[in-house]
């Protein structure tokens, strides 16, 4: 296997392990304020552990098991969700640099990256977790956990030492003397690639047409690369090809679709989800699981996997899951009319 990262692409992003909040891209557009709170649903629920087992542009938590990525319910791992949403925060630290993320050691003995509503990016928090519900509704097992959590200004405050707590009082949002935000699982290690950059560029896209030679030990590889082709597109990610923001689990032949705090903006920057929609119009093997999960999907069972943040409080407005539901049968038409040109077998390719 031939996957291993440059020097140069090994050393750049080292340092993102201490959380790659150093973005490449452009900064977003501003973000609007909520819109007013449509009635309640119901949302799924989240309560499996799923180990924990979190990468993301900040994260890792180390595994002891083979399967570092477990979603299964039945499960019955050892690390729960509570010891991240319940346990008190009793370390912190700033691991971010244009982002505002701090690094909480709970009392769990847990570690965890918080992402707050800041006043750089008041609702991005949001995307982290909208992601990872989204994913688990499609049944993509490539997106990390991602779970809500608001806690006191007086708790975080007392565990930010320094120029960290300087940060939170200029920075975070309070509500209510609430800090609202995404809890992300800390990861030991992880490993970052630039699929955005050759040679993976190039090895990524060839895969994924009709002709494409797949070697034996990257198939999954390359599944993972069509679904998040197709996932970014329904949740308009601009900020996935700003550089390596996608991770890689070697052992396991899987990519990780990490950093999702620039999805489900109510307007996409126009660029970004340019691209996407032309990369998405490119894929010529899509994942038939994917697909069947898509039609499914309407947009009442949109809103029920995104759900609340708190009860009678939505995560996203109306207009977002509008904005993703339309992404949604416009990439279903751009399945079909690959099938109708190709053929069921040969566009749905992936299981």
């Amino acid at each position: 296997m031939r996957w291993r990262l440059s020097g140069p692409a090994r050393v750049a992003f080292a340092v993102v392990v201490a959380l790659a909040a150093c973005k490449k891209a452009p900064p977003p557009p501003p973000e609007p304020p909520p819109e007013p709170a449509r009635s309640a649903v119901t949302p799924h629920t989240y309560g499996y552990a799923d180990g924990g087992n979190r990468v993301d542009e900040w994260s890792a938590l180390a595994r002891t098991d083979a399967s570092p990525w477990h979603y299964s319910p039945d499960a019955a791992p050892s690390v729960t969700e509570a010891d991240f949403v319940e346990s008190a925060p009793k370390f912190g630290a700033s691991v971010g640099h244009t982002s505002v993320v701090f690094k909480l050691t709970f009392a769990s003995g847990q570690k965890a990256a918080f992402k707050p509503a800041t006043r750089r990016g008041p609702l991005r928090y949001k995307g982290e977790i909208a992601a990872y519900r989204l994913a688990r509704a499609l049944d993509v097992d490539t997106v990390p956990p991602a779970y809500f959590r608001a806690m006191s200004r007086a708790e975080l405050a007392g565990v930010l030492p320094g120029e960290a707590g300087e940060l939170f009082a200029k920075e975070a949002i309070v509500e209510a003397d609430a800090v609202r935000g995404a809890v992300i699982p800390w990861i030991a290690q992880l490993e970052f690639i630039a699929l955005e950059a050759e040679p993976w560029w190039s090895r990524w896209r060839g895969w994924l047409k009709r002709d494409g030679k797949i070697p034996d030990d990257a198939r999954s590889l390359a599944r993972d690369a069509s679904v998040m082709v197709v996932f970014d597109f329904l949740t308009g990610n601009w900020d996935r090809w700003s550089g390596a923001n996608i991770g890689l689990d070697r052992a396991g032949g899987r990519l990780r679709f990490i950093d999702n705090d620039g999805a489900f903006f109510e307007t996409p920057p126009a660029a970004a989800l340019a691209k996407n929609r032309r990369l998405l119009g490119e894929v010529e093997r899509f994942s038939k699981g994917l697909v069947a999960k898509l039609r499914a999907m309407d947009e009442d069972a949109l809103a029920l996997a995104i759900g609340d943040e708190t009860p009678g409080r939505p995560l996203l407005s109306d207009k977002v899951l509008e904005g993703v539901n339309g992404r949604r049968l416009e990439a279903l038409r751009v399945v079909d009319a690959k099938i109708k040109s190709a053929g069921e077998a040969e566009t749905l390719y992936f299981e």
